[in-house]
């Protein structure tokens, strides 16, 4: 943080400077006809009355009288011939006119006597010695203000700044809860927010990685257990016809994974943002048609009746397998809990599409109804993996309407069910 006030430190005063000097050169040049009429007038008078005592002498009677002025001028007085100080046409106009001519950026002024040769010059006193001193004193003052003002801007600047270097070093080293406040009136609040954003999105996708691996691999725990246990019963079995029953069993083991590992993929994609998702206009009656085909049969081994609602549509826009395997998974679930029967339907409200399943279930519990969402969340233990799926399906559908901008939630049902309302923006 040193550096950084140094650095704007030297910056702006070197700058002022610069400007300064800029400024004054510039001005010079733009007021130079105004400044030599201005001193032109301040030693016009002392000229007049050195040429009238002057003017009817001779050589060494000009050189005795101007002598005997120069103690009570204060200036300095010589007589110089015209021809020594090779001067210009326009100098030469000018006192042609009657005007005195200036040298050495306003010390030395040439006064014609009678409109001869013979020139008088004056030159003002040599500046005192100390004018440098004084100067870069001056320059000195403005440096030290400068400075204090620098400083006092500066320093909630660095203590913000600072603030955010501790909070991105505690970050660092794994504290993945430290967030930053400031005050309403810091310039770099907005930084501020934007880390905190971008620290609680970390740390939400750490957390989920955590839990995503330690449900993965306690979900993964019972399938190979029982394929293991199931080949060391193949081991055993004397007659190979007794063997189909275990085999018929490893492979729906292997299905059972083979379905976790899809869904798994599915929803980390998802969670992390790797899939694009790629809208397009499907048509609304066929796809929803084809969806519910999929569940069909699931439907009917379970003795529930599966119907279709409103479907006032034309067409929808939809990234279509994302939102297929979603609805599916609403199906299912609404399946797997209802009595006699399921009702999906599909419709249009403003600027939102909606899909809402209802089911005469049991329902979801109040207090329950957020859970249900996260991955690998179950209501209650006696739900297991053959009666209330991985736990990911719900979370799968929660993942693919945030993607298409929307949301999804469970309510009561008018059959005193399950309602799962999924919506979408509608995105031309």
């Amino acid at each position: 943080m040193l550096r950084l006030f140094l650095g704007l430190f030297l910056v702006m005063t070197v700058g002022l400077v610069l400007a300064l000097q800029t400024v004054e050169r510039t001005f010079d040049a733009l007021l130079d006809y105004q400044m030599q009429d201005y001193n032109r007038e301040a030693v016009r008078g002392q000229a007049w009355t050195l040429g009238e005592l002057l003017r009817n002498l001779d050589g060494p009677a000009r050189e005795k009288q101007l002598q005997a002025l120069r103690p009570h001028y204060g200036l300095g007085l010589t007589l110089v011939d015209a021809d020594q100080l090779a001067l210009s046409d326009e100098e030469k106009a000018e006192l042609a006119q009657g005007l005195l001519v200036i040298r050495d950026k306003y010390t030395q002024y040439i006064s014609a006597i009678d409109g001869g040769s013979q020139l008088l010059s004056i030159r003002l006193p040599a500046e005192p010695s100390l004018m440098p001193f004084y100067i870069a004193g001056a320059y000195l003052m403005i440096a030290v203000l400068i400075g204090c003002v620098l400083f006092f801007w500066v320093r909630p600047h660095w203590r913000d700044l600072e603030k955010l270097r501790l909070a991105a070093e505690r970050f660092g080293d794994n504290d993945l809860s430290v967030r930053i406040q400031l005050s309403k009136r810091s310039n770099i609040r907005d930084l501020a927010e934007h880390f905190n954003l971008m620290a609680a999105r970390i740390e939400s996708l750490i957390a989920n990685q955590r839990e995503l691996t330690n449900a993965v691999s306690h979900e993964l725990r019972t399938p190979i257990a029982r394929l293991s246990f199931e080949l060391d019963q193949l081991k055993q079995q004397p007659d190979a016809s007794q063997n189909r029953e275990l085999i018929a069993d490893m492979y729906a083991d292997l299905g059972e994974l083979e379905e976790m590992v899809s869904e798994l993929l599915t929803y980390a994609s998802l969670e992390r943002g790797a899939t694009v998702i790629k809208c397009e206009n499907i048509q609304a009656a066929n796809w929803l048609d084809s969806v519910v085909g999929s569940v069909a049969l699931e439907a009917e081994a379970a003795g529930v009746q599966l119907l279709i609602g409103d479907c006032l549509l034309d067409t929808v826009r939809i990234e279509p397998r994302f939102m297929a395997r979603a609805v599916i998974n609403l199906l299912r679930n609404a399946i797997r809990y209802a009595e006699r029967r399921v009702e999906v339907t599909l419709v249009r409200s403003g600027d939102y599409y909606e899909v809402r399943v209802n089911d005469d279930g049991p329902g979801v519990p109040v207090e329950g109804r957020e859970k249900i969402f996260e991955p690998f969340s179950r209501l209650d233990a006696s739900r297991d993996r053959r009666t209330g799926g991985f736990g990911l399906g719900l979370a799968l559908v929660r993942r693919v309407s945030q993607s298409h901008g929307g949301q999804v939630e469970v309510g009561e049902s008018v059959w005193g069910g399950a309602s799962f309302r999924m919506t979408w923006a509608h995105l031309d």
